[in-house]
């Protein structure tokens, strides 16, 4: 795809499930019907710290529920709860409680990217190296590797896995999967919960309002039900556009509004007590008047628009359809999705001109899958996946009266995959060796006015794992896995302007690979007050795929211009104090990643670019500290309060530029009485401006957090 300046445009998909039936009762316990444990050691909700917290339950290994102290995996897990009380209400909020993960680009809330670990997330061009999973079905946007736009309304858990998932993820999540889990139909009583608020954002020309609510109704008791959710908010603007140059008397004030609307239908269906059959749809209207890069962040404001308008909206519509079916010593699931959508970009560009950027975005998606129930000590699964999946652009520069391209174009994939893993208990399940592996098979065409070219790829992938459980207590872990990223494929004049610029390069690239080296260690104190999770890692990655600026001319392309090595530590802190009802939490990541080979092309074009400088896009750390309270202030009224400060480091840019570090402020504080709760909510305490991701108009340029935001939210839940 073209990219003007920092501009690309964005492509999306996303996923489902399919059905059917058997008999006799399943051994695994069922996690879908909405009695997932809280996912956090926090301080029980009457503050009493001599009760101890439930396990965490995860469901990440696609083998049914675990306590998630005993996944050998660099994982976390968030409650629906635990994400509503530390104000954490989309992906974007969510990245700073991730060890290692940033936000690696921002368009609008139509589409972002993000970073794990240094792996992808660099540029939204090309397949993601993110996994993201809506419930069972995979998110997948073809040669555009954007995150869901989800609001955090109804979710039941996210969960969250670090480094290399090739085996039973696949080829979106080289870097990590975030699994997104949301809330069942209870299948015996009537569920209600709604939530509104309001709030100033500094320099803004309105308030900020979002109301939600969710509703569950049984149709017929224990066997069907139907919920659904869903919201709207309004984001009025705080920026301001200069129809010309920048000069202090802006032509229009708060221009960048952002509206957001979305709503959920589920089915749950229980015909037998050993089947579950869940259909969804999913409508998805993220919508935002100008982008989130900037000519300024502070202050904040657009120039040289000519009075033109310009916006990131996107529309989505997901059907999926999943079922389970337990038989005596194993399970089948089946899980099927279906998306069509269409969102872009339309940037003005001064007097008269235009770069516009739209996406249809079609995606099926099928999975089927059988995995183990018995309680050991030989574990299985076993799996096969399909998606028939496009991308078309539709791909527009004017600049009269010489300059008119259209660069219309389309991505299409037809891939399959087969996928296992195997595991076996010894010395009573304290030793547990794991081995997996997937085999990936990908026809890939790439088609515009003047080209159509098809590429075969096959890639195996592997995991290999060996966990040691003496107690409840003490989870250890050593494992290596691989994983891999589908070629960029992009259109033949960005090839050409590359090949031209001395950096050899094609309409598709090849597969970008990792391996990763991973020891881990999760240890809890018998009273469960202290949990501590420490990983260390190394990750080798080939034939890097980065955006690569051509010269004398604002397009850039994309090129495997190199290896390298990232090597870091994650750890996780939660202690639940001697104080009733207060919590303290520290996470955080130590990163290292630097080139170990680059093109001698790119080199000599782009010279900040050579073994043993920082990979583009990668922070060198980033924490987060949480201190949390909940307990009671009289015999009717509960209180509670989240403090959170986070910080992410520096990173270079493929421009060579630099982008300073910066650190986030936020707090929640309310009351609660029974099922309502009031509570004080603040964002960006301290106004940090940014730019987090630098623009290339100024020092300035680019794209920050949003100002500092205050407000009041009422919550009723009865559920």
């Amino acid at each position: 795809m073209l990219k003007f300046h920092s501009v690309t445009a964005a492509l999306a998909i996303a996923t489902g499930t399919l059905a059917g039936q058997a008999h006799a009762q399943s051994t695994s316990p069922d996690t879908g019907t909405g009695t997932v444990a809280p996912a956090t050691d926090a301080q029980p909700a009457n503050g009493d710290r001599d009760s101890a917290p439930a396990d965490i339950i995860v469901t990440a290994q696609k083998s049914g529920a675990q306590a998630l102290q005993k996944v050998p995996l660099a994982i976390q897990a968030f409650s629906g709860e635990e994400l509503k009380a530390r104000n954490i209400r989309s992906v974007d909020d969510l990245v700073s409680a991730v060890p290692g993960a940033l936000e690696g680009q921002r368009q609008s809330v139509a589409s972002r990217s993000y970073n794990l670990r240094g792996a992808g997330g660099s540029n939204a061009n090309g397949d993601s190296p993110i996994g993201y999973y809506l419930d069972d079905v995979p998110f997948v946007v073809t040669n555009f590797g954007i995150a869901p736009p989800v609001r955090f309304l109804d979710i039941d858990r996210v969960e969250v896995l670090r480094g290399p998932q090739g085996t039973l993820y696949g080829q979106g999540s080289s870097g990590g999967v975030f699994v997104f889990h949301t809330r069942d139909p209870n299948l015996t009583k009537i569920e209600f919960a709604g939530e509104a608020e309001s709030s100033q954002t500094r320099g803004a020309g309105g308030l900020n309002y979002g109301v939600a609510a969710a509703i569950s109704v049984p149709i017929i008791k224990d066997v069907l039900a139907i919920r659904v959710s869903g919201g709207h908010s309004y984001n009025p603007g705080w920026a301001d556009e200069y129809y010309g140059a920048y000069d202090g008397t802006p032509d229009r004030k708060d221009v960048n509004v952002v509206r957001n609307d979305d709503i959920r239908v589920v089915a749950l269906l229980k015909p037998a007590d050993n089947v579950k059959i869940r259909a969804q749809y999913w409508h998805f209207r993220p919508r935002q008047q100008f982008l989130g890069g900037m000519a300024s962040v502070d202050p904040p404001y657009y120039q040289n628009t000519a009075a033109q308008p310009s916006f990131g909206n996107g529309d989505f519509k997901l059907y999926s359809l999943s079922a389970t079916v337990d038989f005596k010593s194993f399970s089948l699931t089946s899980a099927t999705s279906d998306l069509k959508g269409n969102f872009g970009i339309y940037i003005p560009i001064s007097p008269a001109g235009f770069f516009s950027s739209q996406f249809y975005p079609k995606m099926f998606s099928q999975e089927l899958r059988l995995n183990s129930t018995t309680s050991g000590p030989f574990h299985w699964l076993l799996g096969a996946a399909y998606q028939d999946g496009q991308g078309p652009q539709a791909n527009q520069l004017s600049i009269p009266p010489f300059v008119s391209i259209n660069a219309d174009n389309n991505t299409i994939t037809r891939n399959w995959a087969v996928f296992g893993e195997v595991s076996y208990d010894l010395l009573d399940g304290k030793l547990v060796p794991l081995a997996g592996l997937r085999y990936y098979h990908d026809k890939r065409t790439f088609e515009d006015s003047t080209t159509r070219n098809s590429n075969t790829t096959g890639v195996t992938t592997w995991r290999a794992n060996l966990s040691y459980l003496p107690n409840d207590n003490l989870t250890t872990f050593i494992t290596a896995a691989t994983g891999f990223r589908a070629g960029i494929v992009q259109s033949r004049i960005q090839a050409d302007l590359l090949t031209q610029s001395g950096i050899p390069s094609g309409t598709q690239l090849k597969p970008e690979r990792s391996r990763n080296y991973e020891i881990g260690i999760k240890w809890r104190s018998s009273d469960r007050t202290l949990t501590v999770g420490l990983n260390g890692y190394i990750t080798k990655l080939r034939d890097l795929q980065t955006s690569t600026p051509t010269i004398n001319t604002s397009v850039s392309g994309f090129s495997n211009f190199g290896d390298a090595t990232t090597k870091g530590i994650d750890f996780e802190l939660h202690w639940r104090t001697p104080l009733n009802g207060l919590s303290l939490g520290a996470v955080g990541n130590i990163n290292d990643s630097k080139f170990d080979r680059v093109a001698a092309a790119v080199q000599a074009a782009l010279p900040y670019l050579r073994p043993g400088t920082r990979i583009v896009n990668t922070i060198a750390h980033n924490w987060r500290i949480d201190a949390s309270y909940n307990g009671k202030l009289s015999e009717a009224l509960d209180g509670f309060f989240n403090i959170a400060w986070s910080h992410s480091g520096d990173r270079l840019q493929t421009s060579g530029l630099l982008a300073n570090p910066y650190s986030l402020f936020s707090a929640t504080a309310g009351v609660r009485k029974g099922p309502y709760e009031l509570a004080l909510v603040g964002d960006n305490l301290s106004d940090e401006r940014g730019p987090t991701i630098l623009g290339t108009t100024g020092p300035l340029s680019g794209s920050g957090p949003t100002p500092r935001t205050i407000g009041l939210r009422f919550r009723a839940n009865f559920q």
